[in-house]
């Protein structure tokens, strides 16, 4: 249809600039009419270099990782990249079997956020030279790129605005220690207690597995208990949503009965009653940085492994108690944790 051969076709498909201003326009005319579009798996059949990626996810029914995904497209989408999906479910046997999967796709290289920390299979993904970069939590048993939030810095920020809000029990619904994740933000909380010269009560500690349900169950048990909470930190969105859910059963009040903050922002955190105080990873630049580092790696597989961890940032919102400035309840607010202190 162009009058051309099919090398020049060839050519203009891949962004040569070897090739005539008209017979472009006439190639680029004809996909148009033809609507055609290009075979990416014929492509990767016939280059040496994959043009695909593989993303596996603990929870995929977590917006944390939905606003990853947008990040890691965003950056390897301009590079003519596609991308295989998975979800592990946090099931170390199916995050292995994908793994398996995507290594027999021949992926270009796999970014994941890995269901535990010595996984074997990762281990020798990156022993054959496979680009991996690890995101939300690291590795213990191989070196590998690695992408995370500022775990402890957030939850140690978290915890010690309940204190200046005058709280002294303050309970924590954490994650699973067997992550990175979870240890960091329950090392933050357990710093800004001591710091605080605070002690911590066992009873008003409780390990859950980042799922809803686990908030829930943990949560009721806390309220249940002869001396309950003032305030509660959860360490992720998930666990926030089963808390605030057992909050409600029980009949609590929020911030009234018992201060609220959790761990990672989701959009309709705002609409809650009352909008939800959390600490906010910076969830597409952990996507974009992921995929920006494993694209380093495809070019290069000798570069020296990076670790970057980014800022996170309170947001504050009423949940935990703490009015707007100039508020009417700014006032009351001010004269309870004064009530507190004493």
């Amino acid at each position: 249809m162009a009058g051309v051969s099919v090398p020049t076709v060839s050519r203009v498909l891949n962004g040569r600039n070897n090739v005539a201003p008209d017979l472009i326009a006439k190639v680029n005319a004809a996909i148009s009419s033809l609507d055609y579009r290009p075979s990416r798996a014929a492509r990767r059949l016939r280059s040496q270099h994959s043009r695909l990626v593989g993303v596996v996810f603990s929870d995929i029914s977590n917006p944390f990782y939905i606003n990853v995904l947008k990040g890691i497209e965003h950056v390897l989408s301009r590079t003519g990249i596609s991308l295989l999906i998975s979800n592990a479910d946090a099931d170390p046997e199916r995050e292995a079997e994908m793994l398996w999967v995507m290594r027999a796709e021949d992926v270009a290289g796999i970014i994941i956020a890995p269901s535990r920390e010595d996984s074997s299979e990762i281990a020798m993904a990156v022993k054959n030279e496979l680009p991996i970069v690890v995101f939300d939590r690291r590795m213990t048993d191989c070196d590998v790129d690695t992408v995370v939030g500022d775990g402890f810095a957030g939850a140690r920020r978290a915890v010690r605005h309940l204190i200046d809000l005058g709280h002294r029990r303050i309970a924590i619904v954490s994650g699973p220690l067997r992550l990175s994740s979870a240890r960091d933000r329950y090392n933050g909380y357990l710093e800004a207690m001591s710091s605080a010269g605070l002690d911590v009560d066992p009873a008003l500690t409780r390990f859950g597995d980042y799922r809803l349900e686990s908030g829930y169950d943990l949560t009721s048990g806390l309220l249940s208990a002869p001396t309950p909470a003032t305030a509660l930190f959860i360490a992720n969105n998930q666990m926030t949503i089963g808390a605030l859910n057992a909050i409600h059963d029980a009949k609590r009040r929020i911030p009234d009965d018992i201060a609220v903050v959790g761990f990672d922002d989701f959009d309709w955190a705002v609409s809650l009653n009352p909008p939800l105080t959390t600490v906010a990873q910076s969830t597409f630049d952990i996507g974009v940085n992921a995929a920006t580092l494993l694209l380093a790696r495809i070019e290069n597989g000798h570069l020296p492994t990076r670790t970057m961890v980014l800022e996170t940032k309170l947001q504050i919102r009423a949940s935990c108690g703490a009015p707007k400035k100039g508020s009417a309840t700014a006032k009351r607010a001010r004269t309870k944790i004064q009530q507190r202190k004493g």
